[in-house]
C-alpha cells in the first residue's frame, strides 16, 4: 500500500517495521472517513487515489500528536496551541472545497 509506505517515509519508520503497521492502517481509514465526509462524498468514492497527499498528511499529523489525543490546547513558555478533531487547515488546502447541497 502506497500511503502506508509514505507515511512510513515520512515519520521515520523503516519499511519493514511492521510493529505499527495496525495502527497506521486504522489512523488511514479514520482519514479516508473523515475526508470523505468534509468533502460531503458518498462512501463509494476512494479517498486513497483522489487525494493521496492529503490523506497522508492526516496520517502522520495523527501519528504524530499520538499519546495526546485528549488534549484539547497546550501550552509550552509563550507558544500556544490546539488540537482540533476535525482536519486541518493544511490538509483541507490539500483538497477541493466541498460540495454544496442544495435543498
Amino acid at each position: 500500500m502506497a500511503i502506508l509506505d509514505d507515511v512510513k517515509i515520512l515519520v521515520g519508520l523503516d519499511l519493514f517495521d511492521i510493529s505499527r503497521d495496525d495502527i497506521l492502517n486504522i489512523y488511514i481509514r479514520r482519514g479516508v472517513t473523515l475526508i470523505t465526509k468534509y468533502l460531503r462524498r458518498t462512501a463509494t468514492e476512494d479517498v486513497t487515489v483522489l487525494y493521496p497527499d492529503a490523506l497522508i498528511e492526516y496520517v502522520v499529523q495523527v501519528y504524530r500528536k499520538k499519546g495526546n489525543e485528549g488534549l484539547k490546547s497546550f501550552g509550552q513558555g509563550s507558544r500556544l496551541g490546539s488540537y482540533g478533531e476535525e482536519l486541518s487547515d493544511s490538509v483541507k488546502s490539500l483538497l477541493p472545497k466541498p460540495s454544496i447541497r442544495m435543498r
